[in-house]
């Protein structure tokens, strides 16, 4: 197994946070740039990117094999989404912040880290895998996703509870993100690609989704007292959850019936990734507490760098 590519991504990672960070402090890209470059990703580069990780497979399995990797896919999120519900109670935290950590718990960053990762662990083969994972994560994410965030937008900052409606609406799902998820489902079951332009030039719109959503974060943290980026001891105990104890969970619950070890080990690492960068992002679309995701996605991806080769080893 290459870690060093695996740490590699991980560098790459932390100086694109390290840019937004300085950004901002320098006064390039503050907050109103962040809410603008935050639409731009969430209507046109990760619709783009979710498209083109169908599009822009040479050889995608048949019809049977896809439905079977999107069933296990799916149901590996009922498992997190069970743990979104525990572990804000375990954790005890405020009213006000049970969304955001909902969403930390249920939603790993498969799209950067998820690739490489699966690469460097499982080879070649593991990719496609990967990308059929992160379909699910796009189409929970920014349905289920939104309704733990806007949860949480829900209070204001004194934390009593705001007479905003939050939800399911109509919407929620006419998002370009979900509908990009529906396609690229639709497309992969087909077999369709249709011509190499297509997919091309949707992979170009979605290679903007990495840095921007990397910077976004970075940009946030800047605006925290760096005494505040590492005090908050909730954010350390919800990282040993989300980056170990879940991840061991899923393995255990699906070591029983599958017997693809592929497949039972991208269960597991797939669940071991850090935050999602897509939970900043949403938390400056709906107005809640980007701050916090931050701190949890900069932590959690830091302490992942010991925690994904740990995992790998123990349960190759």
């Amino acid at each position: 197994m290459d870690f060093l590519s695996v740490f590699a991504k991980m560098i790459e990672l932390f100086l694109i946070i390290i840019i937004g960070y300085i950004t901002c402090r320098c006064g390039v890209f503050g907050k109103d740039a962040r809410v603008h470059v935050t639409r731009l990703v969430l209507y046109v580069a990760i619709p783009g990117i979710t498209l083109s990780s169908v599009l822009t497979q040479d050889d995608l399995p048949g019809t049977m094999e896809i439905v079977r990797l999107l069933l296990v896919a799916f149901s590996s999120y009922l498992v997190l989404l069970a743990g979104a519900y525990a572990v804000p109670k375990l954790l005890r935290v405020k009213k006000s912040e049970e969304g955001i950590y909902r969403f930390m718990t249920a939603f790993a960053n498969v799209g950067f880290i998820g690739y490489p990762v699966t690469q460097a662990v499982f080879g070649e083969r593991a990719v496609f895998y990967t990308c059929v994972f992160n379909l699910p994560f796009n189409f929970i994410a920014f349905s289920i996703g939104v309704i733990f965030i806007q949860s949480s937008a829900s209070y204001t900052r004194e934390g009593a509870e705001e007479a905003v409606g939050s939800g399911i609406t109509y919407k929620t799902f006419l998002t370009p993100c979900l509908i990009s998820s529906v396609l690229a489902i639709i497309l992969a079951l087909t077999g369709w690609k249709g011509p190499a332009i297509i997919g091309d030039t949707c992979t170009l719109l979605g290679n903007i989704t990495t840095p921007a959503a990397l910077m976004i974060i970075g940009s946030s943290l800047a605006e925290m007292p760096v005494r505040e980026m590492f005090s908050n001891a909730k954010i350390y105990v919800f990282a040993l959850f989300r980056l170990l104890i879940l991840p061991i969970i899923v393995y255990f619950i699906y070591r029983g019936f599958i017997t693809d070890t592929l497949l039972l080990g991208e269960c597991m690492i797939i669940s071991a990734m850090p935050v999602a960068t897509n939970g900043t992002m949403l938390c400056l679309q709906y107005h809640a507490d980007e701050k916090l995701m931050a701190q949890g996605t900069f932590i959690t991806t830091a302490a992942s760098l010991v925690t994904i080769p740990l995992l790998a080893m123990l349960f190759r």
